[in-house]
């Protein structure tokens, strides 16, 4: 690392150890004592702040990649609540049971009504009341109705 000196007009610069440049010791930052012969950090303003924004933009990036996906146990527990606590109840007590995560209270929503978070094979159910509003249709028998659906797809 190249200490500041003075040059020629008397003035005091340094060189960036990034860009090269020689530039005046006013264009650096200081550094922790002891550090540097000369109390100053090695690369200019410029390049600093250059490397700071590219550490942010990757951090940022990182962080919009990085998403907190619902496992299974937060979603039985979720569709526990339902009937027992209203939705934004659900999403308040879901931030206090499991506090890393938050929820927001339209996805308890979605998780309630069954658009999202569906298990395998409950997509193709069919929920009692639709059971009960397709019988009303029937102009047969009830009990021929009911027998003839699938008893795994009727969920309570």
């Amino acid at each position: 690392m190249p200490a500041a000196y003075y040059d020629d007009d008397g003035n005091r610069v340094k060189q960036c150890t990034k860009c090269k440049k020689v530039l005046p010791v006013e264009e650096y930052y200081k550094h922790a004592e002891g550090v540097t012969a000369d109390g100053l950090q090695p690369r200019c303003r410029h390049c600093t702040l250059a490397k700071y924004r590219e550490q942010n933009r990757r951090r940022a990036k990182k962080r919009k990649q990085k998403s907190h996906k619902l496992n299974k146990l937060h979603v039985d527990w979720i569709k526990e609540q339902k009937g027992k606590l209203s939705i934004r109840e659900t999403a308040r007590q879901f931030s206090k049971k499991f506090f890393a995560y938050k929820i927001n209270p339209s996805t308890v929503q979605r998780i309630f009504a069954g658009k999202i978070h569906v298990d395998a094979g409950e997509q193709d159910t069919i929920s009692i009341y639709d059971l009960l509003a397709g019988a009303s249709d029937l102009t047969g028998s009830v009990e021929d109705y009911v027998e003839s659906l699938d008893p795994k797809k009727v969920k309570l």
